[in-house]
């Protein structure tokens, strides 16, 4: 076994200044040295054989190049490739690791006095009416109707809830205060479980919409552990790395090994509050195994995205960019509401460590934020905290106004898979199967007809739930001064409810489409299962008349009958 001789790191030459100000760039021809510099001292694999990766390389090239390649499976060919292509990845991180680590095209530094805290999480799940019963067990298995005469509550929530649903009761109202077993704050009614160390404590809050929707709301306050988990991965020293995605290994350098380690120190925050809600309150969206809409907040030490005169360059951008914050050089998400801090959407194309685009961040600088802030009294010392806190109700309102789009997402997405596996699973008109078509879609038919019936109902009566905060996105200064653009502020909410009833009407229409066609398959089904009854009826009765006949021969046994005229035949044959 041979030993590899420690490559030194390639210095980061003299950068020439931008003109504009920004950052300096490196000169193309000083990249071009660069890069020539690092495959002379990490050369193509396959051009040494002194590195354990190069001889199973060059032996697969061979296989892959010479004559006998035409007798070779294709199968063996395809794997041959893809094994090549992995242990170029072990050639590709060798040389990220002679890169400097100053180098800010392989690299960024997070500014020393920068720190990021997350102080809450909250995510939403919905109830419509097939999922009901799901509450209901819910609320009986975890104990929150327990203790709840402590805290002061007239009635339990299945009863405000039943109410509720009957639009008889409460728009909203606390379901429950959960804490860990060796949590220390007071909570009269409250409900003592086992939670992860990262989170401190629950508030569970119902909203009702309507009479056929229920959304629960979990406001998930992290501990010290989980509220500076992201801001210790964000500083730590990040070495390049082989990860595996889509069944291949990549290698990354040190920024993309940074934007990978935070991005899913971030996202596994997000997982443990998902994971949480599926175990005990799960609702439409765990059934049908989709991620629930989520928000997170993200405090700044330093660094204030709504301040006009800060514009990120290139380095600052990667710099958010490792936290899973990409959607900051065209369009801003603010709101009246909650002033001082931006609304950000997760694009997992630009943040492959966050899964799902149903994650939302809410950012902004801690001074700023307390500085605008009023009513700020009796949240606590921990001013963190009592940012979310104070903006809680504004955020929990919003969140469910996503919730309703990713739902409808989610009912489309349960169409189409319906329709596509209708021709494999039913293909034979079986009457179970076709029970089980029709069954789906009376399920997907009564929750679009009832939440669009709702919805629209709430829409003309108020514009907005309450408490709601309601998003204006608009053109980023810095974007509109390199831009001749001038279009209006965009009403997010409004624009979100717009696009729900459009959403509402094509659902509405598939849905009538995909009963006509069940209609006529129950039809064929039924015309089918009476031709397969009325021949198992032919063959019964053959089968009867068969077993009639034997039974009358063989009890026939005089010396006239013809069962012994048989027997004698037989006899005076052998």
């Amino acid at each position: 076994m041979t030993t590899e001789k420690q490559v030194e790191p390639l210095e980061v030459q003299p950068e020439t200044p931008a003109a504009d100000g920004d950052t300096p760039l490196p000169q193309l021809d000083l990249i071009s040295e660069r890069t020539s510099a690092a495959f002379e001292k990490v050369p193509y694999i396959g051009d040494r054989w002194t590195r354990w990766y190069d001889l199973p390389y060059n032996l697969l090239w061979f296989l892959q190049t010479a004559w006998w390649r035409k007798i070779i499976p294709k199968p063996a060919l395809r794997a041959f490739h893809l094994w090549s292509v992995d242990l170029g990845q072990f050639n590709a991180l060798e040389r990220h690791k002679i890169w400097d680590p100053t180098d800010r095209l392989h690299d960024f530094q997070v500014p020393a006095d920068e720190h990021v805290n997350m102080p809450g999480i909250w995510v939403v799940e919905l109830f419509p009416p097939s999922a009901f019963a799901r509450l209901e067990r819910a609320i009986h298995r975890n104990g929150w109707d327990r203790n709840r005469w402590m805290s002061g509550a007239e009635d339990t929530n299945v009863n405000m809830l039943l109410k509720s649903r009957a639009r008889t009761g409460w728009g909203w109202w606390r379901m429950a205060s959960i804490q860990h077993v060796n949590g220390t704050y007071l909570m009269p009614g409250g409900v003592r479980t086992q939670l992860p160390p990262e989170f401190s404590c629950i508030e569970l809050k119902a909203m009702q919409v309507g009479s056929g929707l229920t959304a629960v709301v979990a406001h998930i306050q992290l501990s010290e552990l989980g509220a500076t988990q992201l801001d210790e991965v964000w500083h730590q020293p990040h070495e390049p790395m082989l990860t595996r995605r889509d069944g291949r290994l990549h290698a990354l350098d040190r920024m993309w090994a940074g934007f990978h380690v935070t991005q899913t120190a971030r996202e596994r925050l997000h997982q443990l509050a998902r994971e949480w809600m599926n175990e005990s309150c799960d609702g439409v969206f765990g059934e049908f195994n989709s991620p629930q809409t989520l928000i997170d907040m993200l405090i700044l030490d330093q660094h204030d995205p709504t301040d006009v005169r800060e514009n990120l360059d290139r380095d600052q951008a990667n710099v958010f960019r490792a936290l899973g914050i990409t959607e900051t050089g065209v369009y801003h998400y603010t709101s009246a509401e909650i002033p001082k801090m931006h609304l950000v959407p997760t694009r997992p194309s630009m943040a492959r460590g966050i899964i799902t685009d149903r994650t939302w961040a809410l950012w902004g600088q801690r001074q700023a934020v307390m500085d605008s802030a009023t009513h700020m009294t009796g949240y606590g010392d921990d001013p963190n905290r009592a940012i979310a806190h104070r903006y809680g109700n504004a955020i929990e309102s919003f969140l469910v106004t996503l919730a309703v789009s990713d739902l409808l997402e989610t009912v489309e997405a349960r169409y189409a898979l319906i329709r596509d596996r209708a021709r494999a699973q039913h293909g034979r008109f079986k009457a179970k199967v076709i029970n089980d078509l029709r069954e789906q879609l009376l399920t997907l038919s009564i929750d679009v007809a009832t939440v669009q019936r709702d919805l629209e109902r709430s829409w003309k009566s108020r514009p907005r739930f309450e408490n709601e905060a309601e998003f204006t996105v608009e053109y980023s200064p810095r974007f509109q001064a390199n831009s001749d653009r001038e279009d209006e502020p965009i009403h997010m909410n409004t624009e979100l409810r717009k696009r729900q009833k459009e959403w509402f009407e094509e659902l509405t229409a598939a849905d009538r489409d995909y009963r006509d066609i069940l209609s006529t398959v129950a039809s064929l089904g039924a015309s089918v299962d009476a031709s397969k009854t009325g021949r198992r009826a032919l063959w019964v009765a053959f089968v009867s008349l068969a077993v009639a006949s034997v039974t009358v021969v063989v009890t026939d046994i005089g010396d006239s009958s013809l069962f012994h005229e048989v027997m004698e035949f037989l006899r005076s044959r052998l």
